[in-house]
């Protein structure tokens, strides 16, 4: 997915944002949310937010510098 308004690692960093508590959450970039939904990491609620699927637990889980792949 090529987009020039999207830097590397800000998809990352947007779907971790999602994944914390919502109390602590920021308000995510449009363009950024529908990247992650165009990447099925992201989904809409029912109440208008985003709720991260289990690809994007995945995708959290693989970018963590522990990740059994780059060992």
């Amino acid at each position: 997915m090529s987009n020039p308004g999207i830097q590397q690692g800000q998809l990352a960093y947007w779907l971790s944002v999602l994944a914390a508590p919502e109390e602590t959450r920021e308000p995510v970039p449009g363009h950024i949310a529908e990247a992650l939904r165009v990447l099925r990491c992201v989904e809409d609620t029912g109440d208008g937010g985003l709720r991260v699927t289990d690809k994007g637990l995945l995708a959290l889980r693989m970018a963590d510098p522990a990740a059994i792949h780059y060992r």
